[in-house]
């Protein structure tokens, strides 16, 4: 294991020693009323999306059982980031070996006290891990987006920050779709400002000349 993600292990169980986690039902797309206020969705509802209202529907509970599920992949871009239990099951899957974690974080709302303290358990300015904070792609503007794509299935779109104020009190739309051509279209997206950002990370803060490859002594032929 590399000692990035020997890290993350440590800083994670630690979290997790301080407090309770709590349990979480399995992912089910035909289950996800539970988390509406109603206890149901309107007759009508396209077949693949569903959407929720905070902070009258359980919005935080949606993202967790969404984010738990992840068996292969999560892209995030996210503008507000200080949800310290939806980043625990982000540190989970950055720990795991088999699942592919990218995050791209705005670089105003990462520089915040709650955010910096989220963000330290990551390592987050080490080369190569797939988190990246930035601005936006386009105009050097905020990263304003609030998206996730679980597995290359479920994309997740709205106005809803990842904080609980934004899942809990403010008033705030979030939807769900579990389509695969919306989430291959959002991931070109994500993949062009995640791009956009590592550059900017390595122009600002990463020394890369350690890590690229020595220089050959001889001409190469071939």
């Amino acid at each position: 294991m590399s000692p990035v993600r020997t890290q993350l292990r440590a800083v994670g169980d630690a979290r997790a020693a301080r407090r309770p986690r709590r349990s979480v039902a399995p992912f089910d797309w035909d289950d996800l009323a539970q988390f509406k206020a109603e206890g149901r969705f309107l007759h009508g509802y396209p077949a693949d999306e569903r959407t929720f209202y905070a902070p009258r529907d359980d919005v935080h509970g949606l993202l967790i059982g969404l984010l738990s599920s992840a068996q292969h992949s999560i892209v995030v871009n996210m503008f507000g980031y200080n949800d310290e239990e939806l980043n625990e099951i982000i540190e989970d899957k950055l720990k795991d070996e088999h699942i592919y974690v990218q995050m791209s974080l705005d670089r105003r709302q990462a520089s915040g006290v709650h955010e910096r303290e989220i963000l330290r358990g990551w390592n987050n300015e080490a080369f190569g891990n797939s988190i990246a904070i930035g601005t936006s792609s386009v105009r050097n503007a905020i990263s304003h987006l609030k998206i996730v794509i679980v597995d290359g299935i479920y994309t997740v779109r709205g106005s809803t920050n990842w904080s609980l104020s934004g899942e809990q009190q403010q008033d705030n739309e979030l939807t769900l779709s579990r389509n695969a051509v919306i989430a291959a279209e959002a991931r070109g997206i994500l993949d062009l400002n995640h791009d956009f950002m590592l550059k900017q990370m390595v122009g600002t803060k990463l020394d890369v000349k350690k890590l690229l490859a020595p220089k050959s002594a001889g001409r190469l032929h071939g």
